[in-house]
Protein backbone atom coordinates (compact mmCIF):
# COMPACT_ATOMS: atom_id res chain seq x y z
CA UNK A 1 0.00 0.00 0.00
CA UNK A 2 2.69 1.80 0.63
CA UNK A 3 4.44 1.70 -2.55
CA UNK A 4 1.57 2.47 -4.55
CA UNK A 5 0.86 6.25 -2.36
CA UNK A 6 4.69 6.38 -3.13
CA UNK A 7 3.90 5.64 -6.88
CA UNK A 8 0.92 7.97 -6.72
CA UNK A 9 3.29 11.43 -5.21
CA UNK A 10 5.42 10.18 -7.81
CA UNK A 11 3.14 10.57 -10.01
CA UNK A 12 1.80 14.09 -9.03
CA UNK A 13 5.07 15.45 -8.97
CA UNK A 14 5.93 14.91 -12.57
CA UNK A 15 2.49 16.35 -13.64
CA UNK A 16 3.25 19.04 -11.95
CA UNK A 17 6.75 19.65 -13.64
CA UNK A 18 5.49 19.60 -16.49
CA UNK A 19 2.49 21.84 -16.34
CA UNK A 20 5.17 24.31 -14.45
CA UNK A 21 6.97 23.99 -17.81
CA UNK A 22 4.22 24.86 -19.95
CA UNK A 23 3.60 27.91 -18.31
CA UNK A 24 7.91 29.15 -18.02
CA UNK A 25 8.82 27.88 -21.57
CA UNK A 26 6.34 30.71 -23.30
CA UNK A 27 7.90 33.03 -21.16
CA UNK A 28 11.74 31.56 -21.52
CA UNK A 29 11.10 32.04 -25.37
CA UNK A 30 9.71 35.22 -25.36
CA UNK A 31 12.98 36.29 -23.41
CA UNK A 32 14.78 34.88 -26.15
CA UNK A 33 12.99 36.83 -29.17
CA UNK A 34 12.80 40.08 -27.11
CA UNK A 35 9.68 41.58 -25.47
CA UNK A 36 7.91 42.86 -28.49
CA UNK A 37 9.36 39.70 -30.87
CA UNK A 38 6.03 39.73 -32.30
CA UNK A 39 5.27 43.32 -32.54
CA UNK A 40 9.26 44.12 -34.07
CA UNK A 41 8.75 41.26 -36.59
CA UNK A 42 6.49 43.92 -39.64
CA UNK A 43 9.44 47.01 -38.01
CA UNK A 44 9.99 47.21 -41.50
CA UNK A 45 6.49 47.82 -42.51
CA UNK A 46 5.31 50.07 -39.10
CA UNK A 47 8.60 52.33 -39.61
CA UNK A 48 7.18 54.50 -42.27
CA UNK A 49 3.89 54.89 -40.57
CA UNK A 50 5.25 55.43 -37.36
CA UNK A 51 7.68 58.43 -38.89
CA UNK A 52 4.23 60.08 -40.20
CA UNK A 53 2.49 59.49 -36.92
CA UNK A 54 5.66 61.07 -34.85
CA UNK A 55 5.43 64.31 -38.01
CA UNK A 56 2.28 64.80 -37.28
CA UNK A 57 2.38 64.73 -33.32
CA UNK A 58 5.53 67.22 -33.77
CA UNK A 59 3.34 69.58 -35.96
CA UNK A 60 0.53 69.21 -33.63
CA UNK A 61 2.18 70.25 -30.73
CA UNK A 62 4.41 73.58 -32.31
CA UNK A 63 4.26 76.80 -31.41
CA UNK A 64 2.21 77.56 -34.47
CA UNK A 65 -0.67 75.07 -33.44
CA UNK A 66 -0.50 76.65 -30.36
CA UNK A 67 -0.85 79.99 -31.73
CA UNK A 68 -3.88 78.67 -34.08
CA UNK A 69 -5.40 77.26 -30.87
CA UNK A 70 -4.98 80.52 -29.10
CA UNK A 71 -6.53 82.37 -31.70
CA UNK A 72 -9.93 80.21 -31.89
CA UNK A 73 -9.83 80.02 -28.37
CA UNK A 74 -10.11 83.91 -27.63
CA UNK A 75 -13.08 83.52 -30.56
CA UNK A 76 -11.23 84.59 -33.33
CA UNK A 77 -13.01 81.91 -35.41
CA UNK A 78 -12.23 83.57 -39.39
CA UNK A 79 -10.79 87.03 -38.45
CA UNK A 80 -9.26 88.06 -35.04
CA UNK A 81 -7.98 92.01 -34.92
CA UNK A 82 -5.89 92.29 -36.63
CA UNK A 83 -1.71 92.55 -36.63
CA UNK A 84 -1.91 95.91 -34.53
CA UNK A 85 -1.06 93.44 -31.66
CA UNK A 86 2.23 93.57 -32.88
CA UNK A 87 2.64 89.80 -32.43
CA UNK A 88 3.58 89.29 -36.01
CA UNK A 89 5.73 91.10 -38.32
CA UNK A 90 6.76 94.10 -36.33
CA UNK A 91 9.57 92.78 -34.18
CA UNK A 92 8.30 93.03 -30.58
CA UNK A 93 9.70 89.40 -29.53
CA UNK A 94 9.28 88.01 -32.97
CA UNK A 95 7.77 84.49 -33.59
CA UNK A 96 7.48 82.54 -30.48
CA UNK A 97 7.75 85.47 -28.52
CA UNK A 98 4.25 87.17 -28.54
CA UNK A 99 1.31 84.11 -29.36
CA UNK A 100 -1.19 85.40 -27.21
CA UNK A 101 -4.46 85.63 -28.85
CA UNK A 102 -4.13 89.02 -30.61
CA UNK A 103 -1.23 87.18 -32.08
CA UNK A 104 -2.49 84.32 -33.16
CA UNK A 105 -2.54 83.38 -36.85
CA UNK A 106 -5.87 84.28 -37.18
CA UNK A 107 -4.38 87.52 -36.33
CA UNK A 108 -2.14 87.66 -39.02
CA UNK A 109 -4.75 86.87 -41.62
CA UNK A 110 -7.28 89.30 -40.36
CA UNK A 111 -4.63 91.84 -40.93
CA UNK A 112 -4.00 91.10 -44.58
CA UNK A 113 -7.36 92.91 -45.92
CA UNK A 114 -6.42 95.69 -44.10
CA UNK A 115 -2.63 95.71 -45.34
CA UNK A 116 -3.92 95.38 -48.75
CA UNK A 117 -6.40 98.07 -48.78
CA UNK A 118 -3.34 100.51 -47.33
CA UNK A 119 -1.32 99.54 -50.22
CA UNK A 120 -4.17 100.83 -52.62
CA UNK A 121 -5.15 103.67 -50.95
CA UNK A 122 -1.03 104.41 -51.05
CA UNK A 123 -1.37 104.08 -54.28
CA UNK A 124 0.76 101.25 -54.70
CA UNK A 125 -2.01 99.01 -56.96
CA UNK A 126 -0.51 95.89 -55.65
CA UNK A 127 -2.46 92.81 -55.77
CA UNK A 128 -2.61 91.68 -52.26
CA UNK A 129 -1.36 87.98 -52.94
CA UNK A 130 1.92 89.46 -54.53
CA UNK A 131 2.79 91.31 -51.12
CA UNK A 132 2.42 88.46 -49.02
CA UNK A 133 5.80 88.98 -46.84
CA UNK A 134 3.70 91.77 -45.29
CA UNK A 135 0.46 89.86 -44.74
CA UNK A 136 1.44 87.57 -43.00
CA UNK A 137 4.64 88.91 -41.19
CA UNK A 138 7.95 87.68 -42.01
CA UNK A 139 7.88 85.89 -38.35
CA UNK A 140 5.09 84.12 -39.84
CA UNK A 141 6.22 82.83 -43.35
CA UNK A 142 9.73 82.15 -41.46
CA UNK A 143 7.91 79.90 -38.76
CA UNK A 144 5.56 78.11 -41.22
CA UNK A 145 9.02 77.38 -42.94
CA UNK A 146 10.45 76.12 -40.49
CA UNK A 147 7.63 73.44 -40.23
CA UNK A 148 8.12 69.54 -40.96
CA UNK A 149 4.70 68.87 -43.05
CA UNK A 150 4.20 65.85 -44.79
CA UNK A 151 3.21 66.42 -48.20
CA UNK A 152 4.88 70.18 -48.45
CA UNK A 153 8.78 69.71 -46.91
CA UNK A 154 10.80 68.72 -49.42
CA UNK A 155 7.89 69.31 -52.12
CA UNK A 156 9.46 70.01 -55.46
CA UNK A 157 6.23 72.21 -56.82
CA UNK A 158 7.42 75.86 -55.54
CA UNK A 159 10.00 77.03 -58.52
CA UNK A 160 9.93 80.18 -59.92
CA UNK A 161 9.23 83.69 -58.22
CA UNK A 162 7.29 83.93 -54.73
CA UNK A 163 8.28 79.72 -54.53
CA UNK A 164 9.15 80.29 -50.87
CA UNK A 165 5.93 81.86 -50.15
CA UNK A 166 3.93 79.43 -51.77
CA UNK A 167 5.49 76.75 -49.69
CA UNK A 168 4.31 78.67 -46.65
CA UNK A 169 1.22 79.07 -47.39
CA UNK A 170 0.73 75.76 -48.30
CA UNK A 171 2.31 74.71 -44.91
CA UNK A 172 0.00 76.80 -42.90
CA UNK A 173 -2.90 75.33 -44.96
CA UNK A 174 -1.92 71.69 -43.43
CA UNK A 175 -1.94 72.83 -40.00
CA UNK A 176 -4.92 75.44 -40.21
CA UNK A 177 -6.87 71.63 -42.03
CA UNK A 178 -5.56 69.54 -39.14
CA UNK A 179 -6.14 71.84 -36.05
CA UNK A 180 -8.65 74.43 -36.62
CA UNK A 181 -11.95 74.82 -38.69
CA UNK A 182 -13.00 74.58 -42.20
CA UNK A 183 -14.21 78.20 -41.70
CA UNK A 184 -10.36 79.29 -40.95
CA UNK A 185 -9.48 77.55 -43.48
CA UNK A 186 -11.26 78.64 -46.39
CA UNK A 187 -10.74 82.51 -44.98
CA UNK A 188 -7.08 81.84 -44.92
CA UNK A 189 -7.07 80.76 -48.93
CA UNK A 190 -9.75 83.78 -49.93
CA UNK A 191 -6.81 85.91 -48.21
CA UNK A 192 -3.91 83.83 -49.91
CA UNK A 193 -5.81 84.50 -52.68
CA UNK A 194 -6.15 88.04 -52.89
CA UNK A 195 -9.68 87.90 -52.01
CA UNK A 196 -10.26 86.07 -55.86
CA UNK A 197 -12.45 82.88 -54.81
CA UNK A 198 -11.77 81.20 -58.24
CA UNK A 199 -8.11 81.53 -57.58
CA UNK A 200 -8.78 80.67 -53.75
CA UNK A 201 -10.60 77.31 -55.05
CA UNK A 202 -8.01 76.47 -57.95
CA UNK A 203 -5.49 76.47 -54.24
CA UNK A 204 -7.55 74.44 -52.61
CA UNK A 205 -7.91 71.96 -54.95
CA UNK A 206 -3.46 72.10 -54.88
CA UNK A 207 -3.30 71.51 -51.55
CA UNK A 208 -5.69 68.36 -51.68
CA UNK A 209 -3.16 67.50 -54.98
CA UNK A 210 0.03 67.94 -52.63
CA UNK A 211 -1.38 65.36 -50.06
CA UNK A 212 -2.04 62.64 -52.74
CA UNK A 213 1.30 61.24 -52.62
CA UNK A 214 0.93 60.90 -48.67
CA UNK A 215 -2.22 59.30 -48.59
CA UNK A 216 -1.09 57.07 -51.45
CA UNK A 217 1.52 55.83 -49.35
CA UNK A 218 -0.19 55.09 -46.20
CA UNK A 219 -2.24 53.05 -48.26
CA UNK A 220 0.38 51.02 -49.44
CA UNK A 221 2.02 51.07 -46.15
CA UNK A 222 -0.93 49.98 -44.48
CA UNK A 223 -1.38 47.40 -47.16
CA UNK A 224 1.95 46.52 -46.61
CA UNK A 225 1.88 45.56 -42.70
CA UNK A 226 -1.28 43.39 -43.25
CA UNK A 227 0.52 41.28 -45.27
CA UNK A 228 2.91 40.67 -43.24
CA UNK A 229 0.65 40.00 -40.31
CA UNK A 230 -1.06 38.02 -42.71
CA UNK A 231 1.69 36.16 -43.57
CA UNK A 232 2.33 35.62 -39.23
CA UNK A 233 -0.85 34.25 -39.06
CA UNK A 234 -0.74 31.58 -41.30
CA UNK A 235 2.51 30.82 -40.14
CA UNK A 236 1.00 30.59 -36.63
CA UNK A 237 -1.97 28.45 -37.74
CA UNK A 238 0.09 26.09 -39.65
CA UNK A 239 2.40 25.22 -37.04
CA UNK A 240 -0.46 24.94 -34.39
CA UNK A 241 -2.51 22.49 -36.73
CA UNK A 242 0.76 20.59 -36.93
CA UNK A 243 1.93 20.38 -33.36
CA UNK A 244 1.91 16.96 -31.54
CA UNK A 245 1.93 17.92 -28.32
CA UNK A 246 -0.03 20.19 -25.52
CA UNK A 247 3.05 22.16 -24.72
CA UNK A 248 3.79 23.24 -28.11
CA UNK A 249 0.12 23.71 -28.13
CA UNK A 250 -0.01 26.04 -25.91
CA UNK A 251 3.22 27.92 -26.82
CA UNK A 252 1.85 28.86 -30.32
CA UNK A 253 -1.36 29.94 -28.75
CA UNK A 254 0.34 32.22 -26.73
CA UNK A 255 2.25 33.95 -29.88
CA UNK A 256 -1.22 34.00 -31.39
CA UNK A 257 -2.21 36.09 -28.40
CA UNK A 258 0.91 38.48 -28.28
CA UNK A 259 -0.22 39.00 -32.12
CA UNK A 260 -3.47 39.82 -31.00
CA UNK A 261 -1.60 42.96 -28.90
CA UNK A 262 0.60 43.72 -31.83
CA UNK A 263 -2.65 43.88 -34.10
CA UNK A 264 -4.09 46.47 -31.73
CA UNK A 265 -0.80 48.80 -31.82
CA UNK A 266 -1.17 48.43 -35.62
CA UNK A 267 -4.85 49.55 -35.55
CA UNK A 268 -4.34 52.63 -33.26
CA UNK A 269 -0.98 53.73 -35.48
CA UNK A 270 -2.65 53.37 -38.59
CA UNK A 271 -6.11 55.25 -37.29
CA UNK A 272 -4.18 58.12 -35.87
CA UNK A 273 -2.12 58.82 -39.37
CA UNK A 274 -5.40 58.44 -41.26
CA UNK A 275 -7.34 60.84 -39.52
CA UNK A 276 -5.21 63.32 -40.09
CA UNK A 277 -5.83 62.89 -43.56
CA UNK A 278 -9.51 62.48 -42.67
CA UNK A 279 -9.76 65.62 -41.30
CA UNK A 280 -7.93 67.33 -44.08
CA UNK A 281 -10.33 65.56 -46.65
CA UNK A 282 -13.42 67.24 -44.65
CA UNK A 283 -11.50 71.03 -44.56
CA UNK A 284 -10.27 70.88 -48.13
CA UNK A 285 -14.16 69.57 -49.28
CA UNK A 286 -16.00 72.03 -46.74
CA UNK A 287 -13.64 74.33 -47.92
CA UNK A 288 -14.11 74.32 -51.41
CA UNK A 289 -17.67 74.09 -51.02
CA UNK A 290 -17.43 77.51 -49.34
CA UNK A 291 -15.58 79.30 -51.96
CA UNK A 292 -17.69 77.88 -54.54
CA UNK A 293 -20.90 78.64 -52.66
CA UNK A 294 -22.09 74.82 -53.52
CA UNK A 295 -22.22 71.68 -51.18
CA UNK A 296 -20.01 68.71 -50.06
CA UNK A 297 -22.23 66.68 -52.57
CA UNK A 298 -21.26 68.51 -55.37
CA UNK A 299 -17.64 68.94 -54.65
CA UNK A 300 -17.31 65.08 -54.43
CA UNK A 301 -19.65 64.18 -56.91
CA UNK A 302 -21.28 60.79 -56.30
CA UNK A 303 -18.24 60.02 -54.39
CA UNK A 304 -18.87 58.94 -50.30
CA UNK A 305 -16.89 61.36 -48.14
CA UNK A 306 -14.30 59.80 -46.19
CA UNK A 307 -15.30 61.39 -43.01
CA UNK A 308 -19.04 60.31 -43.03
CA UNK A 309 -21.37 57.83 -44.17
CA UNK A 310 -22.88 60.52 -46.98
CA UNK A 311 -21.81 63.81 -48.23
CA UNK A 312 -23.87 67.20 -46.33
CA UNK A 313 -26.32 68.81 -49.55
CA UNK A 314 -26.73 72.14 -47.58
CA UNK A 315 -24.94 74.79 -49.50
CA UNK A 316 -22.45 76.40 -47.83
CA UNK A 317 -20.68 80.42 -48.06
CA UNK A 318 -18.11 81.86 -47.14
CA UNK A 319 -18.19 82.86 -43.34
CA UNK A 320 -18.90 86.16 -42.63
CA UNK A 321 -17.09 88.70 -39.57
CA UNK A 322 -14.25 87.66 -37.55
CA UNK A 323 -16.51 86.51 -34.67
CA UNK A 324 -17.33 82.82 -33.21
CA UNK A 325 -20.62 81.52 -34.77
CA UNK A 326 -20.73 84.14 -37.37
CA UNK A 327 -20.02 82.07 -40.57
CA UNK A 328 -23.46 82.36 -41.83
CA UNK A 329 -24.78 78.82 -43.61
CA UNK A 330 -21.56 77.56 -43.41
CA UNK A 331 -22.28 76.69 -39.92
CA UNK A 332 -25.90 74.49 -40.03
CA UNK A 333 -25.71 71.44 -39.16
CA UNK A 334 -26.08 69.03 -42.17
CA UNK A 335 -28.97 66.56 -42.13
CA UNK A 336 -28.54 63.15 -40.45
CA UNK A 337 -27.12 60.74 -43.21
CA UNK A 338 -29.63 57.37 -44.12
CA UNK A 339 -28.13 54.19 -44.60
CA UNK A 340 -26.79 53.89 -48.25
CA UNK A 341 -27.70 51.84 -51.31
CA UNK A 342 -24.42 49.98 -51.81
CA UNK A 343 -23.60 47.38 -55.04
CA UNK A 344 -20.94 45.03 -55.16
CA UNK A 345 -18.08 45.83 -57.56
CA UNK A 346 -16.12 42.22 -57.15
CA UNK A 347 -17.90 38.78 -56.07
CA UNK A 348 -19.23 39.08 -52.40
CA UNK A 349 -20.49 36.47 -49.94
CA UNK A 350 -22.83 38.04 -47.62
CA UNK A 351 -22.62 36.31 -43.88
CA UNK A 352 -24.03 35.87 -40.72
CA UNK A 353 -22.02 37.78 -38.76
CA UNK A 354 -19.22 40.39 -39.71
CA UNK A 355 -16.43 37.68 -39.52
CA UNK A 356 -14.96 35.97 -42.45
CA UNK A 357 -15.52 32.70 -40.55
CA UNK A 358 -19.36 33.07 -40.61
CA UNK A 359 -22.10 30.68 -41.73
CA UNK A 360 -22.53 32.14 -45.57
CA UNK A 361 -25.97 34.06 -46.25
CA UNK A 362 -26.27 34.49 -49.92
CA UNK A 363 -23.39 34.37 -52.80
CA UNK A 364 -23.49 37.68 -54.81
CA UNK A 365 -22.25 38.67 -58.37
CA UNK A 366 -20.26 42.05 -59.11
CA UNK A 367 -23.02 44.63 -59.62
CA UNK A 368 -25.52 43.39 -57.17
CA UNK A 369 -27.58 45.56 -55.54
CA UNK A 370 -27.33 45.63 -51.68
CA UNK A 371 -29.10 48.22 -49.00
CA UNK A 372 -27.21 49.22 -46.24
CA UNK A 373 -28.79 48.98 -42.64
CA UNK A 374 -26.75 51.33 -40.79
CA UNK A 375 -24.97 54.43 -42.03
CA UNK A 376 -21.37 53.23 -41.78
CA UNK A 377 -19.52 50.48 -42.15
CA UNK A 378 -18.33 49.31 -38.72
CA UNK A 379 -15.19 47.05 -38.34
CA UNK A 380 -14.75 46.80 -42.09
CA UNK A 381 -17.91 45.81 -42.62
CA UNK A 382 -21.56 46.49 -43.50
CA UNK A 383 -24.80 45.31 -42.29
CA UNK A 384 -26.94 45.13 -45.44
CA UNK A 385 -30.53 43.43 -46.65
CA UNK A 386 -30.62 41.59 -50.01
CA UNK A 387 -33.48 39.77 -51.24
CA UNK A 388 -35.57 40.05 -47.58
CA UNK A 389 -32.11 38.80 -45.75
CA UNK A 390 -29.99 40.65 -43.52
CA UNK A 391 -26.20 39.62 -43.10
CA UNK A 392 -22.90 41.47 -43.08
CA UNK A 393 -20.49 41.78 -46.02
CA UNK A 394 -17.02 43.45 -46.09
CA UNK A 395 -16.98 47.23 -47.06
CA UNK A 396 -14.03 46.37 -49.35
CA UNK A 397 -16.55 44.76 -51.65
CA UNK A 398 -19.43 47.36 -52.23
CA UNK A 399 -19.26 50.38 -53.33
CA UNK A 400 -21.93 53.50 -53.89
CA UNK A 401 -24.29 52.16 -57.11
CA UNK A 402 -22.21 52.99 -60.02
CA UNK A 403 -18.74 51.95 -58.81
CA UNK A 404 -19.31 48.57 -60.37
CA UNK A 405 -17.09 47.47 -63.26
CA UNK A 406 -18.68 46.80 -66.56
CA UNK A 407 -19.48 43.10 -67.36
CA UNK A 408 -19.39 42.85 -70.93
CA UNK A 409 -21.10 39.38 -72.56
CA UNK A 410 -19.14 36.53 -73.56
CA UNK A 411 -18.59 36.38 -77.25
CA UNK A 412 -20.00 33.11 -77.93
CA UNK A 413 -23.69 32.97 -77.67
CA UNK A 414 -24.48 36.66 -77.20
CA UNK A 415 -27.01 36.50 -79.80
CA UNK A 416 -28.60 33.26 -78.19
CA UNK A 417 -32.24 32.86 -76.59
CA UNK A 418 -31.88 34.27 -73.25
CA UNK A 419 -28.13 36.06 -74.16
CA UNK A 420 -27.99 38.59 -71.69
CA UNK A 421 -28.54 42.17 -72.59
CA UNK A 422 -24.85 44.48 -72.81
CA UNK A 423 -24.97 46.53 -69.97
CA UNK A 424 -24.67 50.41 -70.66
CA UNK A 425 -21.45 52.08 -70.03
CA UNK A 426 -20.96 53.99 -67.39
CA UNK A 427 -21.78 57.92 -67.56
CA UNK A 428 -18.55 59.57 -67.77
CA UNK A 429 -17.49 61.40 -64.93
CA UNK A 430 -18.54 64.80 -63.61
CA UNK A 431 -16.26 68.08 -64.27
CA UNK A 432 -15.29 68.87 -60.87
CA UNK A 433 -12.03 69.28 -57.95
CA UNK A 434 -10.20 66.26 -59.36
CA UNK A 435 -7.45 66.44 -56.78
CA UNK A 436 -10.32 66.58 -53.90
CA UNK A 437 -12.21 63.85 -55.19
CA UNK A 438 -8.81 61.41 -56.10
CA UNK A 439 -7.92 62.69 -52.60
CA UNK A 440 -10.76 61.93 -50.59
CA UNK A 441 -10.86 58.27 -52.37
CA UNK A 442 -7.55 57.83 -51.12
CA UNK A 443 -7.99 58.88 -47.74
CA UNK A 444 -11.05 55.93 -47.58
CA UNK A 445 -8.13 53.13 -49.28
CA UNK A 446 -5.74 54.29 -46.60
CA UNK A 447 -8.41 53.28 -43.89
CA UNK A 448 -9.75 50.26 -45.24
CA UNK A 449 -6.00 48.89 -46.51
CA UNK A 450 -4.39 49.75 -42.90
CA UNK A 451 -7.39 50.07 -40.16
CA UNK A 452 -9.90 48.24 -41.54
CA UNK A 453 -8.46 44.93 -42.90
CA UNK A 454 -6.05 44.88 -39.34
CA UNK A 455 -9.47 45.11 -37.87
CA UNK A 456 -10.65 42.00 -39.35
CA UNK A 457 -7.53 39.97 -38.89
CA UNK A 458 -8.04 40.21 -35.55
CA UNK A 459 -11.38 39.50 -35.27
CA UNK A 460 -10.63 36.55 -36.64
CA UNK A 461 -8.18 35.68 -34.35
CA UNK A 462 -10.48 36.41 -31.50
CA UNK A 463 -12.92 34.00 -32.93
CA UNK A 464 -11.16 31.12 -33.03
CA UNK A 465 -9.46 31.59 -29.94
CA UNK A 466 -12.84 31.73 -28.63
CA UNK A 467 -14.43 28.64 -30.77
CA UNK A 468 -11.32 26.77 -29.10
CA UNK A 469 -12.26 27.71 -25.83
CA UNK A 470 -13.96 24.97 -23.25
CA UNK A 471 -16.77 27.63 -22.75
CA UNK A 472 -17.71 27.77 -26.73
CA UNK A 473 -17.75 24.00 -26.76
CA UNK A 474 -20.09 23.92 -24.08
CA UNK A 475 -22.03 26.17 -25.24
CA UNK A 476 -22.15 24.60 -28.69
CA UNK A 477 -23.33 21.31 -27.44
CA UNK A 478 -26.00 23.01 -25.62
CA UNK A 479 -26.80 24.85 -29.16
CA UNK A 480 -26.11 27.79 -27.71
CA UNK A 481 -22.49 28.50 -29.10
Amino acid sequence: METLRNARRLRMAVSAVALLSLTVQPVMAQGKGGKDAVLNACAAERAPLQKLDKEYDDLKKSKMSAAIGEGLKTGAMVLAKGVTSGGFGRGGGGFGGGLGGMGSLMGAVGGMAMQSAAQQQAGGGQAASTGASLMFGQDMLTGAMGLNVPGVSGYGGFGGSGGDNMKAYAALAVLVAIVATADAYAKLKEQEAGGDLKKASFNIDQDAGRQLTVSRSIADSGAALVECRSAQLTDINNRLATASNDKDRKAIRRERTELTSALKKDIDLTGGVVDQHTNMAKTFTQGRAMTDGTSEAEVLGSQAPAYAAAPAVTKLSMPKGSGAGASGEASSAPPAAAPPELVTVKAAVVRSAPVASAAPVKSLPVGSALQARIAAADGGWWEVEVGGQTGYVRASEVGPPGSAPVQTAARGGARGKGAAARPAPPPPAPVGPSNIRAYNQSVIAARDNGKGRLSTLMTDIQTAERRESVLYAWLSNLGLG
